[in-house]
């Protein structure tokens, strides 16, 4: 329920079939507070019947379990999510310093995100990080950056240009340098507000 790269879960999915097994990956959407409250979506790719098995278990720890077919469509879609948010959130931070350099005052930005099309869950959890410079990992930075790396190859495997994703993943790198590797991954404010 990892994020690793799609050669791998095609790897391992070949190597359990030709023993006789049956192979399903299954990452979940989702950081620690939804892990928590059993509000993750599980993203699956893989044998069918395995899936209908499992579904209920899935349902136990998420909200919603999507099929999405063959092998290494449930990872796709984790590492497309994964790079949107982490797109996200390198423009949120960065318009939190914009913000801030211009003279506004950040809880009222806040405030005003909250209350037009900008409120969503990374705005409401992750701008009070950003506020209060409390960057308690729910997802390590260090992690949005590998997921970040990994949407990027993807990317180019299938000739797609990324350039929004590849501006945010040097972000998200610089960030780390600045030894936030291991803070969430809001702390890629950190990276802007010099």
């Amino acid at each position: 329920m990892s994020t690793i790269d799609v050669e791998t879960v095609q790897d391992v999915a070949e190597s359990i079939e030709s023993r006789g097994g049956r192979f399903l990956e299954a990452p979940v959407i989702g950081t620690r507070k939804p892990a928590e409250d059993g509000m993750l979506v599980i993203v699956a790719g893989g044998d069918r019947s395995l899936f209908d098995d499992c579904e209920s278990c899935f349902l136990a720890m998420g909200k919603k379990a999507f099929y999405l077919g063959e092998i290494g469509s449930g990872t796709r879609m984790k590492l497309v999510a994964n790079m949107v948010l982490g797109s996200v959130m390198a423009g949120y931070a960065e318009g939190m310093s914009l913000a801030e350099r211009a003279g506004l005052d950040l809880q009222t930005v806040l405030d005003v995100f909250k209350e037009g099309p900008l409120n969503c869950a990374a705005v409401r959890s992750k701008g009070d990080a950003i506020l209060h410079s409390r960057f308690e990992p729910s997802f390590p930075l260090k992690h949005q950056q590998k997921d970040m790396r990994l949407a990027l190859a993807l990317g180019d495997e299938l000739k797609q240009s990324l350039p929004v994703a590849a501006a945010a993943n040097e972000m998200f790198k610089r960030a780390i340098s600045l030894g936030n590797g291991d803070n969430d991954m809001s702390s890629v404010y950190r990276a802007t507000a010099l």
